[in-house]
Formats: structure tokens, sequence, C-alpha cells
């Protein structure tokens, strides 16, 4: 068995990054299109989804609102 570098985390640092600031995406997702937002809060909620398909699909959420706003 391959002996684990002390200095590798555990943890993906992106993934707890992703976690921690998804609900404030999804707070700002909630002020453009509500539905959605309340669409990948239930998915997250309920677990349909993962953290790394939950952030893509906000951050993609997001950036249409603001293009389809300019």
């Amino acid at each position: 068995m391959k002996p684990v570098d002390p200095n590798t985390p555990i943890i993906d640092p992106e993934l707890v990054r992703k976690n921690a600031y998804l609900p404030v995406k999804l707070a700002e997702l909630a002020k453009r299109k509500p539905q959605v937002a309340l669409s990948l809060l239930q998915d997250w909620g309920e677990g349909n989804k993962t953290i790394k398909t939950l952030w893509k699909e906000t951050v993609e959420q997001l950036e249409d609102a603001a293009t389809s706003t300019c």
C-alpha cells in the first residue's frame, strides 16, 4: 500500500469551498430566478444531486440570468 502524504488534504478543498458558498449563490439566484433556486434547493435537501452538480447548475443559471437582463 502506498503511504499517504501528510500534506495531501483528505477532503478536496474545492468541494469544501463550493459547499460553503452554495447557500450564498442560491440566495443570489433566488432574487433573479426564484423557482429555479427553489428547485435546486430541493434537490440539495433531498440528496438528488451532488454539490459539484448543484454548484455547476447554480453558476450556469446565474450567468444566464445576468446575460438575459443585459
